[in-house]
């Protein structure tokens, strides 16, 4: 971000003396001012004050291109106090780039070489301290990024967490619904053989008891009635000597009595 309270220095009252140059700086006539220091530089090609000057007039003009080739061919001088003038303005102009490192560069090369240039000292420290807090802003916006980051990881890890957590409660009652339903089935399953087996019983004692009355009602052989007519006569042999013992007895009992 651009400091707007650096100074560009414009002219160099402690080098130059007053000229026509500054005269019409001063009144705002650049163009003119501009003129007259291309016309010495013409005759005197080596005059880094008229150079400055001419500087300083393109930088008004918004020549920025032409003032900054300026400042570098004249901080290359000897006079140590002019060539501080051109490095301050060159920081300057990187600030108004917003290269604010490259200005920090160039004030303290501006320093160095006349530790007498206040503007540059003061805007020295000024830069440097916003570049500091600059700097220290970026680190705690990262800070609180990364914060912010963790905490959406944190968030996003525990709903992933919630999300298993649901679907093995819900794959959990699956299983148990379906233990339950295979359970019920096999209840069902057992129930209906169960019913089976006792229908079969039932269906085999009535196929029984049929068999068995079909066999009474089978026509009887010759053997069968003759050996019932046998058993038959036994029978009553067998009811008349019942009889007769019952009938002696009687008689013996008879006898005695007398």
């Amino acid at each position: 971000m651009k400091i707007n309270t650096f100074i560009l220095i414009f002219f160099i009252s402690l080098v130059i003396a007053q000229d026509k140059g500054q005269i019409l700086y001063k009144e705002g006539k650049f163009d003119e001012a501009r003129s007259y220091y291309e016309h010495i530089l013409l005759n005197r090609e080596k005059d880094d004050a008229a150079r400055f000057g001419l500087g300083v007039s393109a930088y008004q003009q918004k020549d920025v291109e032409t003032a900054s080739q300026v400042f570098n061919d004249v901080m290359i001088t000897n006079d140590k106090t002019l060539q501080s003038k051109a490095l301050y303005n060159i920081g300057t102009l990187f600030n108004e780039q917003n290269k604010v490192e490259e200005s920090l560069a160039f004030f303290k090369k501006a320093i160095e070489s006349d530790p007498l240039n206040e503007d540059a000292k003061f805007n020295y420290e000024l830069l440097k301290r916003h570049l500091q807090n600059q700097q220290q802003d970026q680190q705690q916006n990262a800070n609180q990024d990364q914060d912010s980051e963790d905490n959406q990881d944190q968030a996003q890890e525990n709903q992933d967490n919630n999300q298993k957590n649901m679907e093995n409660q819900d794959q959990g009652q699956s299983e148990s619904d379906g233990e339950k339903d295979q359970q019920k089935q096999e209840n069902q399953k057992d129930q209906v053989e169960q019913g089976d087996e006792k229908d079969k019983d039932i269906v085999e004692k009535h196929e029984t008891v049929e068999k068995t009355q079909d066999k009474e009602n089978e026509p009887k052989t010759d053997k069968q009635i003759q050996a019932e007519a046998i058993l038959n006569a036994l029978k009553d042999q067998e009811k008349i000597n019942q009889k007769r013992q019952i009938s002696k007895s009687k008689s013996k009992k008879l006898e005695k009595d007398w």
